[in-house]
């Protein structure tokens, strides 16, 4: 009786390490993604690579759901929902890249116009540009 114990509390203990690598891989990928996504400075190209770096990182640590011994719908639910977010938030972040773009010529056009009716296209183009970015990246 004893034996079989240990050997299930072994069974236990070994699922339950291999699941916090899935946490661990995960956490890692993420802060490789913000470190190197801070470097690009706004940059939309080198966030887009960042994004498809994260995701790559993320396939790497999440097997294909067959080859995971317990396969199940919530394990693939868990992992699933964390890729869905990872990706969401690198996209995110790239939309949020082009707004301040947008933002930063639309301010060097506001301070170069002199007329009020100069003023009121600026307005007009960052509205434009932030429902396309709402719209692609959000």
């Amino acid at each position: 009786m004893f034996i079989l114990e240990t050997k299930t509390h072994l069974f236990v203990v070994a699922y339950i390490v291999v699941m916090t690598e899935f946490s661990n891989d995960m956490s890692r990928c993420i802060a490789e993604w913000g470190q190197k996504a801070v470097g690009c400075n706004g940059s939309v190209e080198c966030l887009d690579s960042c994004a498809k770096n994260l995701r790559k990182c993320l396939d790497i640590a999440f097997p294909y759901s067959k080859n995971i011994e317990y396969e199940s719908d919530k394990i693939n639910y868990m992992l699933s929902t964390v890729f869905f977010l990872a990706s969401r938030l690198s996209k995110a972040a790239i939309g949020l890249a082009k707004f301040d773009n947008s933002i930063n010529n639309i301010q060097e056009i506001s301070k170069n116009s002199l007329e009020e009716n100069e003023n009121k296209q600026p307005n007009q183009k960052l509205r434009s540009q932030l429902e396309e970015i709402i719209s692609e990246y959000f």
